[in-house]
């Protein structure tokens, strides 16, 4: 089963500030420019149904596929031929999906590029630009070892005595736990509306973390957090890229080097 994180979070108090996605422009052989969302906290990649019929790309197979709603199976098939730049991706699966909830955020979004397209390299992020590179030199700031958690990169976070393992999502919009760690249980949630890809939305919890510090060098103070539960994942949330002004992810020494 493939996990697909990408969140959309809608609400009229603590998260409604506007998301800072990243984007790539991702030619499929001859064709494109498309614009993919890219999405670190999905193990798969997507592409919108109607361009893939378009294209006269055939799925292969189909997958399991896991929202927090839903497990669905969906054609999918794997593809060598997809480029950022001047730069061809490996060999990567790729899963027909319609995307019009996706839309809602960037109108011109025909797929979503997940980790698994870009596991095998180096790259960098940079989401208030909205930017990927691939392969770019690695920059002075806090570097983070990191673990691979369900297929992801996952990071230890510091809040007061405990540590949380939270997952890297360039997709999801704040920060999403998957239970309320023992700092902040004295904070008082308010009601929020969760959305995800396939169009599900859920009233949950919303509240503020306490501050999180990583590798000792480097803190982030209180940030709007959803409480969303998912019983059985290896991981304690999602970390949006968007509260850092940079991240660079060294595959060889499995580290993150986070510029705030």
């Amino acid at each position: 089963m493939l996990a697909l994180t990408a969140t959309l979070l809608f609400s009229t108090a603590l998260l409604n500030t506007k998301p800072e996605l990243v984007f790539a422009d991702v030619h499929i052989g001859r064709h494109g420019p498309y614009r993919f969302m890219v999405d670190t906290g999905a193990q798969t990649s997507l592409i919108d149904e109607k361009l893939a019929a378009e294209l006269g790309l055939k799925s292969t197979y189909p997958v399991e596929v896991v929202t927090q709603h839903t497990i669905r199976s969906l054609p999918a098939l794997r593809l060598d031929n997809l480029r950022v730049g001047h730069v061809t991706l490996p060999e990567t699966e790729i899963v027909c999906h319609d995307l019009s909830i996706a839309r809602r955020l960037d109108p011109g979004v025909m797929g979503v590029l997940g980790f698994n397209a870009l596991s095998a390299m180096n790259f960098s992020l940079s989401p208030a630009s909205g930017r990927l590179e691939l392969s770019p030199k690695r920059p002075s700031g806090t570097a983070v070892p990191f673990q691979r958690v369900e297929g992801r990169i996952a990071i230890p976070a510091r809040m007061d005595a405990e540590t949380l393992s939270l997952i890297l999502d360039s997709g999801s919009t704040h920060v999403v736990l998957f239970r309320t760690p023992v700092a902040m249980k004295s904070t008082r949630p308010i009601s929020s509306t969760f959305g995800t890809l396939e169009g599900a939305r859920t009233v949950v919890p919303t509240t503020w973390t306490a501050e999180m510090s990583f590798a000792d060098q480097l803190r982030l103070g209180t940030l709007p957090a959803a409480i969303v539960q998912r019983p059985g994942t290896q991981a304690d949330g999602l970390l949006p890229a968007s509260v850092f002004k940079k991240i660079y992810v060294d595959q060889e020494k499995q580290e993150l080097v986070l510029v705030r």
